[in-house]
This record gives C-alpha cells, sequence and structure tokens, in this order.
C-alpha cells in the first residue's frame, strides 16, 4: 500500500517583510473545573447466539458497553469491554476506584498494600479507597486492535500485551489504552502558523494511505529497481514512508487529503491513529478532509465522527 500513498509539497515563497510572520495568538489556557466521570470496575462479557449471556445483573447506570467487538465481528461469539462509571462529585471516602490495569496470565507484582483483581481476557485491576482526590484514578479506558496500533492522545497509554481472548490467528489483537487522571485542559487558541525566517511556508500533503484495523497485507511491494518483492506488512511500511518524508521536508503544515483509512475496516479509530502519529510525534500542525473510502462500511465511523477523533489527538 506505500506505492498508493501520494504525497505532495509545496513551498510557498512570500515577498515582503511584512508577511514574513503571521500574527501570534494567545496562548491563555481554560481554567473551568469539570467533573470527571471515574472507572470503579471493568469486565468482559462474552456473548453468542446459543447460549446468550445476560448482563441483567450489571446496572445500566453505572455499567456502560466500549461499542467494539472485541473478535472484530469474525466469531459467531461477540466479547465486549464493560467499565464501571461513577461520578467523581458521587464519590464517598472508602469507594473503590480503579488506579491501574495490567494484562497478562499472571497478577503483577505490587508495591501497594492492596491486591491485585483479577478480571476476564488476562485483566488485572488495582483498586484503592477514595481519598478525596482523583489523580491517580483511571478515568478513561479504550480498545485499539492490531500489534502495530499506537494511541497518540494526550495522557493515554496503550497496554504492549493483547487481551487474552483466544480469538483466531488471523484476527488484530485487542490492547487495552488507559488514561489517568483529570483532562487537561485544552488551551483556547492554538499559536499561529508562521512563515519561516526566509519568507517561505511548505505544505506536504497526504492521501490515500489506506490504512486497515491491524498490519494489513502490501501483495505489489518492489525494490528500487521495480523488482517484485514477496508480501509483506503494508501499514508498517506506510507509517515509515510518511516518517521519512517528514523528516526530509520537514514542513510547516501537512494537508491529508482524503481516503486515509480502507473502506470496509472493522476499526476506523485504529487505523486513522496510525496516519496521525507521525505528525504529533513530531509537532508538525495539519488538517484533515475526508475521501469516500474512510466512512465506507457497515463499522466504519462517520466523516463527524473521524473529525472528533482527531480533534482529541491534539493537545
Amino acid at each position: 500500500l506505500v506505492s498508493a500513498t501520494a504525497v505532495v509539497s509545496r513551498t510557498l515563497q512570500f515577498f515582503g517583510r511584512s508577511f514574513s510572520k503571521m500574527a501570534s495568538s494567545s496562548t491563555s489556557h481554560t481554567t473551568a473545573v469539570i467533573a470527571h466521570q471515574v472507572i470503579t470496575d471493568l469486565t468482559v462479557r462474552l456473548f453468542s447466539p446459543i447460549h446468550p449471556l445476560s448482563t441483567s445483573e450489571l446496572d445500566p447506570h453505572v455499567w456502560h458497553r466500549v461499542e467494539k467487538d472485541l473478535y472484530l465481528y469474525t466469531s459467531c461469539q461477540s466479547a465486549w469491554l464493560y467499565v464501571a462509571l461513577v461520578n467523581e462529585t458521587k464519590l464517598v471516602a472508602g469507594d473503590l476506584l480503579v488506579v491501574d490495569i495490567k494484562v497478562g496470565r499472571k497478577p503483577p507484582n505490587s508495591s501497594s498494600d492492596h491486591q491485585w483483581e483479577s478480571r476476564p481476557g488476562g485483566i488485572w485491576v488495582l483498586r484503592e479507597k477514595f481519598s478525596g482526590n482523583i489523580d491517580d484514578a483511571v478515568t478513561g479506558v479504550d480498545v485499539l486492535f492490531g500489534v502495530d496500533a499506537v494511541d497518540p492522545r494526550p495522557q493515554w497509554t496503550l497496554m504492549e500485551l493483547p487481551l487474552k481472548l483466544q480469538a483466531r490467528a488471523e484476527v488484530p489483537v485487542a490492547r487495552l489504552s488507559v488514561r489517568r487522571g483529570r483532562v487537561m485542559p485544552r488551551p483556547d487558541a492554538r499559536e499561529a502558523l508562521r512563515v519561516r525566517e526566509d519568507g517561505r511556508f511548505k505544505i506536504v500533503q497526504i492521501s490515500d494511505t489506506h490504512m486497515v484495523t491491524g498490519v494489513g497485507v502490501c501483495n505489489d511491494a518492489i525494490d528500487a529497481d521495480g523488482n517484485p518483492l514477496p508480501k509483506t506488512e503494508a501499514d508498517p511500511l506506510t507509517v515509515k514512508f510518511i516518517g521519512n518524508i517528514l523528516d526530509i521536508e520537514k514542513p510547516n503544515l501537512v494537508i491529508l487529503a482524503g481516503d486515509q483509512l480502507h473502506h470496509d475496516i472493522p476499526d476506523s479509530q485504529s487505523a486513522l491513529f496510525k496516519v496521525v502519529a507521525p505528525l504529533i510525534e513530531r509537532s508538525i500542525p495539519f488538517a484533515a478532509v475526508f475521501g469516500n473510502h474512510d466512512s465506507e462500511g457497515i463499522h466504519a465511523l462517520t466523516r463527524m465522527s473521524l473529525l472528533s477523533q482527531v480533534a482529541n489527538t491534539r493537545s
């Protein structure tokens, strides 16, 4: 898929000293304190057409399902992550809060006086009593898919080990991503784009990356001389290619011009994060529009939802 990725670099020359820099903007921050949801527990539930598992014992006012089938809709049964959420304003002293999450077959070593608790899918949770603040509490849990998954969102940490689900080998692995503490407020305004000292402003346009859920397969790879290469993992090559272009061109702005995602993929979020991560790692401003493939498929996110996901990656 690397060969299908279109990259265009444009350098704009601005004449006259009056256009050499754009005005800077305010860097003030929002100071309002917003009440947070805090995670008090989590679990994985399995469902099948033959033996549906009831969730009647889970209070729907407390337990919320992450709307991603952990088997990525490839099995006759499905698996879902449920998290128990409580608004911090309703917490009282002694309530148990999740302060850490690990994944593995054995309980992690703990330096805390509290014991790790086992949950389905190889999940281990560490809970401690509420002591008046939520700075150390887990306030967000999400699921991303693939050994090549990344989470560029501020304050989120993607776990290295996947959930233990006994899915088929070809199904991209499910991995938890965790946010701790309060969400840091975003600036009211961002620093304006600036023309370089030499009067130039370089824009790189990237389109048709066609990222998928998981590593994908590159069927038409060729070497520098045009000779065919064996099938290889597609998305890691595309991410590396994008990074190389950014390091060579060092643009002031990147435009993602559409078809960032392949059609009919089971998790748009995992694929989209792989596209924007190289830009965020290099602190390069970018803007995005979406093409027809980005929102195609029964499990695809809408374009507005994709824009919201992009916005959530910005600090």
